[in-house]
């Protein structure tokens, strides 16, 4: 049993808290209803009847629970009622397509909403007290992309994938071909304060 709080949870409540009980807790301190307004179909039939708050808090959701792909997180909502409800998804329908949840994610990148989001999470962790802020590192990560290979010149003018390299804490030689994820962390909470996402070759 648990109290839902106005408050924002603290980060080592929610370590050692059942991932059953996580998902209710992270939600409640979370208004997803601002975001979810400005998501629109992109037709008349599209995800109607399915909770556009409930499509997003599943997308959320999905890196916490281990999902990665559309298709774990339409079976993770299709054969689990009680993540389906967690999420705010009507349990007596069926459960949000691969091609809907495809959508309003698209959606969710195409209008800066992602961005919108992860800025307004730091500033109330920030103001809640999670996240510090005074001391940050600052770190990159590699990302694959099974994309179409394209010219290096192409790729600077796109921002499309393209080959980058890096030693590792061995110092052996890391290529990969995709995109570089470049974080900034606060290093009292270990939450990320600022991503940007580039082709791998940009430092």
């Amino acid at each position: 049993m648990y109290i839902l709080q106005e408050s924002l949870f603290s980060f080592e409540e929610l370590q050692i808290l059942e991932s059953k009980e996580k998902l209710p807790i992270f939600f409640s301190a979370l208004d997803l209803r601002p975001y979810a307004k400005q998501l629109k179909s992109s037709s008349p039939q599209g995800a109607e009847g399915h909770s556009k708050e409930g499509i997003l808090r599943a997308l959320i959701a999905a890196p916490l629970e281990g999902i990665d792909t559309f298709t774990s997180l339409h079976n993770r909502l299709k054969n689990d009622l009680r993540f389906r409800y967690q999420c705010g998804l009507d349990i007596s329908r069926s459960a949000p397509s691969i091609s809907t949840l495809s959508r309003v994610f698209s959606s969710l990148t195409k209008t800066g909403l992602v961005k919108r989001i992860f800025q307004d999470l730091v500033q109330l962790a920030q103001e809640e007290g999670v996240i510090d802020g005074k001391h940050q590192a600052i770190d990159s990560a590699a990302i694959d992309a099974y994309e179409k290979k394209q010219p290096k010149k192409r790729s600077e003018q796109t921002g499309n994938a393209n080959w980058g390299a890096k030693f590792d804490s061995f110092g052996n030689k890391i290529t990969w071909f995709g995109y570089k994820m470049h974080l900034s962390v606060d290093t009292k909470s270990e939450l990320p304060m600022a991503i940007e996402v580039t082709p791998a070759h940009i430092n």
